[in-house]
């Protein structure tokens, strides 16, 4: 088959889970290629896009020269390397289509044309967040690419656009071939917004299990918990509690370092909050990091705290892949009864939950962990018999491809 992938930004490096699905096809031997709306600006790359040679593969809808003159003069080149100019008619279709004047005049609307000029026409077209679906579909319509849409939803895509606009997905919905939601939560939500049941189905974002060692987490020799949050610095990560709830445990005597990898716009509130907080000698900001160090930290970790929370704007999360690898190397997970979380982790068993913006159960729980080694390596062992029986990347792609098949050979 030929596989269309579409994302937000390309090569993101919190998004392995989309590098899993796209790898895992090719590995089955299918044609592949990747389009983003943006391109990642960060110096570290994710390995798989070096090994897979990624970057080959993909175009990005957002690498325009600035100035009308030098964007110009960059269209006529692609059009004559990319044969657009044997297809004049299809070039004034999508002019007479596009129906917003601004993005003809500063040929936005021409750059996706181009995106797919000289690229084969697809069985699949996978849009890998939900606002992708309707930009996808405009350009089927207009004849620029073919092939079934198949759109993933992961959280923010549906919790918070669908609420702004009910009506955003109407024509997707009735047009796409299957709506993959990352959890039970948002399959409802779908269903509330009006996505056809029969299309419908949960598909989680699979890690891969041999990449992450299972350690049983022991108490350090310097008594230190080590906790790790890894996300985007974001009001949904709800990283700010977490900062609340170690400055806690840290003043009720507990030996804890804590070490938020990630970066966001709200990087200058946290580094104010840990201030305020006088933590800045237990804490430890990392910024962005490649996915080998992060397996790294995860494996000298004790917990992982994702206290993941409603955003005032909506947005909620899925489930956060970083708390499925952290499971994958037998590390707990304190996060929050929030979106489909609690589809992976389950209190007290695989994990802890806490409600939402709680910072008194938060560090009643985070301080009853520091007390409790003993329970930290049967925790382990739960979580990683888990990923492995419901999160493997092998099996989900299984289930991918076959889904593929299926919705191929009907056409979409």
């Amino acid at each position: 088959m030929r596989i269309a992938y579409f994302l937000n930004e390309f090569p993101a490096l919190s998004q392995t889970f989309i590098l899993n699905q796209i790898t895992g096809m090719m590995d089955r031997g299918h044609e592949v290629d990747i389009y983003a709306k943006y391109r990642f600006s960060s110096e570290a790359c994710h390995a798989q896009v070096e090994e897979y040679r990624l970057m080959e593969r993909a175009r990005i809808f957002s690498d325009v020269p600035r100035g009308g003159v030098r964007r110009l003069a960059r269209v006529v080149r692609l059009v004559i390397e990319r044969g657009l100019w044997r297809s004049p008619l299809l070039l004034a279709r999508v002019l007479k289509g596009w129906g917003h004047a601004g993005e003809i005049l500063n040929l936005r609307s021409i750059y996706h044309v181009l995106a797919f000029a000289d690229r084969p026409y697809y069985d699949i077209l996978h849009c890998q967040f939900g606002t992708l679906g309707p930009l996808v579909l405009k350009l089927r319509r207009l004849g620029i690419t073919d092939g079934a849409i198949v759109t993933s939803f992961r959280g923010y895509d549906l919790t918070r656009n669908a609420e702004r606009n009910p009506r955003f997905y109407r024509e997707l919905f009735v047009s796409g071939a299957r709506f993959l939601p990352v959890s039970q939560s948002l399959a409802d939500r779908l269903l509330e917004a009006g996505c056809p049941e029969d299309r419908l189905q949960i598909l989680h974002s699979g890690i891969d299990c041999s990449r992450f060692t299972f350690t049983r987490r022991t108490r350090s020799r310097d008594g230190e918990t080590r906790v790790l949050s890894i996300g985007r610095l974001v009001e949904k990560k709800g990283l700010v509690y977490a900062l609340e709830a170690v400055a806690n445990a840290h003043r009720a005597g507990r030996k804890v370092h804590y070490t938020l990898v990630g970066d966001g716009q709200l990087k200058a509130q946290i580094e104010t909050r840990i201030r305020e907080l006088g933590i800045e000698a237990i804490v430890t900001l990392k910024g962005w990091c490649n996915h080998d160090e992060i397996i790294r930290l995860l494996e000298e970790s004790h917990l992982l705290v994702a206290p993941s929370i409603t955003a005032a704007d909506g947005d909620q999360e899925g489930i956060p892949n970083v708390a499925k690898e952290a499971m994958a190397t037998g590390l707990p997970v304190l996060s929050t009864w929030h979106g489909g979380i609690p589809e992976l982790v389950e209190n007290g068993v695989t994990g802890y939950l806490v409600p939402e913006r709680d910072v008194e159960a938060l560090t009643e729980r985070l301080v009853r962990f520091c007390d409790e080694p003993g329970e930290w390596a049967g925790m382990g062992e739960r979580a990683r018999a888990k990923i492995e029986a419901e999160f493997d990347r092998e099996r989900i792609n299984d289930e991918l491809e076959s889904l593929y098949a299926q919705v191929s050979q009907v056409g979409g």
